[in-house]
């Protein structure tokens, strides 16, 4: 228990000087960092939305071909019941 106390008082000191360190080297003031990462996440959301679009027009275009696939296997079907009762 007590090696788990130890442990765990070194884990602190390591995020607090982590911490310390991260600022005292920071190149930006945090204004300047918080613009960089909000600019930063827009250009994440631009390219998640334009890569969901296209991956979207290749899900519609496969549906398109299955409901197609499925009505000439239909036309097929039916075709072939016609033939059935003659």
């Amino acid at each position: 228990m007590s090696n788990s106390g130890g442990l765990f008082a070194a884990l602190l000191a390591g995020c607090a000087i982590g911490v310390g360190l991260g600022i005292l080297y920071a190149p930006d003031k945090g204004e300047v960092t918080r613009k960089k990462m909000k600019k930063k996440a827009k250009e994440k959301v631009e390219e998640f939305e334009a890569a969901f679009e296209k991956n979207m027009e290749k899900v519609r275009d496969k549906i398109d071909e299955l409901i197609d696939d499925l009505e000439k296997k239909i036309d097929s079907f039916k075709r072939k019941e016609k033939e059935k009762e003659t």
